[in-house]
């Protein structure tokens, strides 16, 4: 699992549905929880939580900005690259610290990832979970 520490900056919520918005170490992520400021005492603005998310919900890409759904695009540095037959492990040091994919080694090859290359770790919204510290 990854994980770092962010601070909630924002928080809209529709039903029983809650868009939380983050700030971590200057970056700006957005996590969809099924919880609300009512529901969820960890729900407040300016509260610092944990981020936390799956190495298989972790995509990577070279270009940013990319036009899609995948609103967090954290960029980063490949520090290590393990291929095996079918899977990658990528590890990529960022500005909240290290984050791990697994992609399929397919992809890697196509993608032409390589150790001190510059990419962008996309994860969606509704991945992220978040607890209290």
């Amino acid at each position: 699992m990854n994980s770092f520490k962010a601070k909630i900056i924002d928080i809209k919520t529709s039903g029983s549905f809650s868009l939380v918005s983050l700030e971590a170490i200057g970056l700006k992520l957005k996590s969809i929880v099924i919880d609300t400021p009512q529901t969820a005492d960890y729900l407040q603005i300016n509260q610092e939580v944990s981020v936390i998310f799956k190495e298989l919900e972790v995509s990577v890409a070279t270009t940013p900005n990319l036009p899609i759904s995948l609103q967090n695009q954290i960029p980063g540095s490949i520090i290590a690259l393990q291929k095996g037959e079918l899977l990658a492990r990528i590890t990529l040091q960022t500005q909240v610290g290290p984050i791990t994919s697994i992609i399929t080694a397919i992809s890697a090859d196509e993608l032409e990832l390589t150790v001190g290359q510059e990419v962008f770790a996309l994860i969606k919204t509704n991945e992220l979970m978040l607890s209290r510290e």
